[in-house]
This record gives C-alpha cells, sequence and structure tokens, in this order.
C-alpha cells in the first residue's frame, strides 16, 4: 500500500487525521486506542463539511475542562484557548506509560521532538528544556497520536507527499505576532529538506503539528508516484481560503513487479574509531532514517586494518546523515554518489505460530513470493513467552522445518501436565 499526502492547501494535525478516517479507520477503534493514554474529558466529533464545493470530513475534539460545567469545542494550535505546557518529558512519560501499539509510540514521539528540535533552536534552548504551549493542548496530542495509531494500522508501505504550500501574512500566537509560515513550520522544513513553496494565499495553511507530522512521514515530496488508486480521504481545516482548505490523502496500490528507486550512497574510510562507537554510530543512522547501513572490512595506506561505512539514504536525508558521521566519527572526508535501486514489492501480514501471531514480510516477484518474519516482532513474541527466539523461527508456518503434526504433539503434552 502506498499513501499520497497531497498537501495543496497545506497540512495540520486535525486535517491529517480527519483525512485518515475519511479513508476507512474506524472512528470506534480509533477513540478506544487513544483512551489509553489515560487523558480524561476529551471526545472526538467527526462530521462532513463542503470547502468549495468538496465535501471532506472534519475533526474537532471537545474537551471539558475542570473549572467549567460545559463543553468547549477548542480550535486547534495556534487558535487553541487551552494553555496547558507540558515538557517533551511530559510528552514521552505520556505515551510511555500508555497501552497503545510500539510502533504508534515510536511514530508519536519522533513527531513531538521534531517539534522540540524546532521549538529549543527558536528560543535558544534545548529540546528536554521546550515547554509546549498549543501543541501540549489535549487537541494537538489526540491529532499526532491519533495520526500514528492510524499509520500503525494503516501500515503502509510507503508514504510519500507533494511539495508543502503555506499561505503569507501574520498569525497571533502564545509568543504574540508572528509571520506566517510561522518559525517553527521552517525550522521543521530546514531540519528535514523539504520541498516548500508560498502561495499568494494570505493566512497560515500549514501548522508546526502538520510540518512535523509530514516531516516524519513522507519518504520523498514531489509529484504522485504511479500507482493503481484505490481509496482518497478528504480531510477539512478550520479556515476558508480562495482555494480549498483540505488535505487530500491518496490511498493506492502499484502493480509492477519491482520499481526503481534512487538513493544517495555516503561512504568514508575509518581507522582510528572503536568497534563501541562504530555500532553506536550505525543505531543512530538508522534512527535517523537511514534505509541501510553496514561495515566493510578494509586495508589503508601503510596495510592498517580500518573499516568502510556506507549508508544508503534518500537525497532529504543526506544533511542528516552527513552530520552524524561528522560529528559521531573520527572522519574528515565522505564520498557520495547516487544509484538506482530495482525494489521488489513487499506489503505486511501477520502469520501464525503455536505461540502466537507475528508481523512478516511478503516479497512478491512474478508467479512466486515469500514471506519473512519480522525480527522485532518475533523477539518481542520470544520475550512475552519466555521462549528461545529460534523457536519462533522454527514453529512459524512459514518455515521449512515446520511439522504442523510435531508442533500438535508438543501442545497436547504440554496440556497433560
Amino acid at each position: 500500500m502506498i499513501l499520497y499526502f497531497d498537501c495543496f492547501s497545506g497540512i495540520s494535525g486535525d486535517m491529517t487525521l480527519a483525512a485518515l478516517l475519511d479513508l476507512g479507520i474506524n472512528k470506534e477503534q480509533l477513540t478506544g486506542e487513544l483512551k489509553k493514554l489515560g487523558l480524561e474529558g476529551w471526545e472526538i466529533e467527526l462530521t462532513s463539511v463542503s470547502k468549495s464545493a468538496m465535501e471532506a470530513k472534519h475533526v474537532e475534539v471537545i474537551v471539558k475542562e475542570s473549572n467549567h460545567d460545559h463543553c468547549h469545542k477548542h480550535s486547534h494550535e495556534h487558535g487553541s484557548h487551552l494553555h496547558i505546557h507540558r515538557t517533551m518529558a511530559d510528552i514521552v512519560n505520556l505515551i510511555d506509560e500508555s497501552d497503545i501499539s510500539p510502533n504508534a509510540k515510536v511514530l508519536s514521539k519522533r513527531i513531538f521532538m521534531r517539534l522540540a528540535e524546532a521549538e529549543a533552536k527558536i528560543h535558544g534552548t534545548t529540546p528536554d528544556k521546550v515547554h509546549f504551549h498549543e501543541v501540549g493542548a489535549i487537541d494537538s496530542i489526540i491529532d499526532i497520536v491519533g495520526t500514528a495509531i492510524c499509520i500503525d494500522i494503516l501500515s503502509p508501505d510507503k508514504i510519500y507527499a507533494s511539495v508543502l504550500h503555506d499561505g503569507y501574512g501574520f498569525v497571533e500566537c502564545q509568543h504574540g505576532i508572528i509571520p506566517v509560515p510561522v518559525p517553527a513550520v521552517t525550522e521543521i522544513l530546514a531540519k528535514r529538506g523539504v520541498q516548500f513553496k508560498q502561495l499568494d494565499v494570505e493566512g497560515e495553511m500549514m501548522t508546526p503539528t502538520g510540518a512535523a507530522i509530514i516531516a516524519e512521514l513522507a519518504e520523498s515530496f514531489g509529484p504522485a508516484p504511479e500507482m493503481i488508486v484505490k481509496k482518497i480521504g478528504y480531510g477539512a481545516g478550520k479556515k476558508n481560503f480562495p482555494i480549498p482548505n483540505i488535505l487530500r490523502i491518496v490511498e493506492g496500490e502499484r502493480q509492477l513487479a519491482s520499481y526503481l528507486d534512487t538513493v544517495t550512497i555516503i561512504e568514508t574510510n575509518i581507522d582510528d574509531t572503536t568497534p563501541e562507537i562504530m555500532g553506536y554510530v550505525m543505531e543512530k543512522l538508522f534512527e535517523a532514517g537511514a534505509k541501510d547501513v553496514f561495515f566493510t572490512p578494509i586495508y589503508m595506506k601503510k596495510c592498517r586494518p580500518a573499516t568502510m561505512l556506507s549508508v544508503l539514504c534518500e537525497a532529504a536525508k543526506e544533511s542528516v546523515m552527513e552530520h552524524i558521521l561528522f560529528t559521531e566519527t573520527s572522519t574528515i572526508g565522505l564520498r557520495k554518489y547516487k544509484v538506482e535501486r530495482n525494489c521488489l514489492q513487499r506489503k505486511i501480514t501477520v502469520v501464525s505460530t503455536p505461540y502466537g501471531q507475528v508481523k512478516a514480510k511478503e516479497v512478491v516477484y512474478g508467479e512466486t513470493s515469500r514471506i519473512n518474519i519480522e525480527y522485532e516482532d518475533a523477539c518481542r513474541l520470544a520475550k512475552e513467552k519466555n521462549i528461545p527466539l529460534q523457536k519462533i523461527y522454527s514453529q512459524s508456518l512459514l518455515s521449512p522445518f515446520f511439522n504442523p503434526q510435531h508442533s500438535k504433539n508438543l501442545a497436547e503434552k504440554s496440556d497433560e501436565k
């Protein structure tokens, strides 16, 4: 599955959530997952609205204030009048202590971290010291975590976005009157290296939450990829512009056996960085969005044993990867070049083992296909059942060593005990 975010009228958190719900995410399922955050006194209202004769879904988070006897509908982000201040640590604790899925937790925290880093840059502090204002309000938390939950439910193979758009002028926020695009948005886009265009439309079309969401989700920004369109979700914003204030999310499928993909390879030869640091650098590169990282043993001048560190990444991630390599290793130079990859189609599925279900990746080529269990999910199941990891693989229905009758006998013996 492919998701394409068509941000012709900008993007915000509520527009994203509404468009994802319009794609078919069940509102009750989403609300049930969000309740796991432990936040009280809120509900989601989903309605249909018309923007320039285009019908779209609109999300409103209704929050019951503790010092009032009635409910208020709060506008999102810069218009919110709920001035709840939360630090990044508060947000992380709220997410970590909840029972939402591990994938949704990771994605939520990554989106919030993009916001924290942008705010820290603007105010001359560090992400851990940032106090969220509008973004700390319940409605914005629902937008971000709700989006992460929806993405986890859909489990798309690829997410792309159009060139991002914003308007011009000024808006009022907690810090006073600020220009459009607002500083947090420009910092997020600059950090990610996003393609951006300012339209001749007065007003804020892209909010910091929307910018952080799409900066984290999208693999690249530009025209829609070749695909067969399956569904389209329309999420409406609160404003009225000369153009429809709508985010369009297209769900599609590739029908090709494989597809070409262009990536950047960054390489460097290192002979004076310890293995422990190299391992740490690999983890950090992956966390920053590298598609692959690998080490190759080499010999440098005077026959010194060394390591060639190679990183595969999309073009928009180059500056992030270079920053990590220059700050975390002893290298003083990098090589970069573009390569084309021929990638097989793949999708995430769920398979059964005698110990429970695990996620797997199904790869298709022509008339044949193969399924490989996802390592992280297999580790999770092994820890939950307190059994060796190899048993998860050997007892999988996908394994050539799997014997259904043997597994049945094992289960029967276990029941007898």
